[in-house]
């Protein structure tokens, strides 16, 4: 659990807050069901337009996935500097632009090559273009010490809670100066058997981060892993709020809450119909779920 968590915070967590969140994760979902649709052109376009909204605010699989669409219209222009923009905007690590699963076909391109062997100074670039680089790097030892205690058994049981409570409040004073960064999220998780309590934790970052949620400068569906932990703190069975599989449901039941209302409470925190789940995937959808297939693009617009 420790290694999903990290690896979470390095590829799926945007590396900055900025404005526009929401909107350019529209365009992204409205990416993906043009690209299951096999409609590229059309695929490429919303995944570009996603990037024009908010470069910060889709991980780096976004712009590899869209590279690997540009590669297939043969747009290598378009290529290369989606590429290139996996690092400079969201430090795509180089082997992970390796061996990511689209591009494995086009390995050997010149696009790739080219790319791949300017990596050092694309990652440069990245930390040249940071708003605030004393924040960024500060957090980024705040979350290496976070880590480090939880390596060794024993070193985690005397230790975490004492630097848990250490980084949560030099974080709250670099919030209050820097704004929020997106990459922090494991500190605050580690506060989450507190959530929703009257502690100082939540009562300064529930109302911060709702702001910023309105703001469209987080994303609406924020704090739905806390909501589907807290739903469990008394009834480790209790059925799921708005999705099954997340860290805050890892190993539980496999049920819904008012599944007849379950995406128009989806829809609140920013989440596509589950149906979309099963769209992209063929995630099984659960007893009782009722949804019009031919609504799907329609409701993905109106998010």
């Amino acid at each position: 659990m420790k290694k999903i968590i990290l690896f979470l915070i390095l590829l799926v967590f945007p590396l900055a807050s900025a404005q526009n969140v929401f909107k350019s994760q529209k365009q992204i979902y409205l990416a993906e069901y043009y690209a299951h649709q096999k409609e590229d052109q059309k695929a490429l376009d919303h995944y570009l337009e996603a990037f024009k909204i908010n470069s910060k605010t889709p991980n780096s699989d976004a712009y590899l996935e869209a590279a690997a669409i540009a590669f297939k219209l043969k747009n290598n222009k378009t290529t290369k500097e989606l590429l290139t923009q996996s690092i400079t905007k969201q430090l795509a690590p180089l082997d992970f632009i390796k061996n990511f699963k689209s591009l494995i076909p086009y390995k050997d391109s010149k696009e790739m090559k080219e790319v791949l062997a300017q990596y050092d100074d694309l990652e440069n670039q990245y930390y040249h273009e940071l708003k605030n680089p004393a924040s960024y790097m500060e957090i980024q030892e705040l979350i290496a010490k976070d880590q480090l205690v939880r390596e060794e058994e024993n070193v985690f049981q005397n230790l975490s809670n004492k630097v848990d409570s250490v980084n949560i409040m030099r974080l709250k004073e670099l919030t209050m100066k820097y704004g929020w960064e997106s990459r922090a999220w494991v500190l605050l998780w580690h506060h989450r058997g507190s959530y929703k309590e009257s502690h100082f934790v939540w009562n300064f970052f529930i109302p911060y981060l709702q702001k910023e949620i309105e703001k469209d400068n987080v994303n609406k569906d924020f704090f739905v892993d806390f909501e589907e932990l807290y739903a469990t703190k008394n009834n480790h069975h209790a059925p799921a709020i708005y999705k099954m599989g997340g860290i805050g449901r890892a190993s539980v039941n496999q049920t819904y809450y008012d599944i007849k209302n379950l995406d128009k409470r989806r829809k609140s925190v920013g989440l596509p119909p589950l149906y979309f789940e099963y769209f992209l995937y063929g995630n099984e959808l659960p007893e009782g779920y009722e949804y019009n297939p031919a609504n799907l693009l329609k409701d993905l617009e109106n998010l």
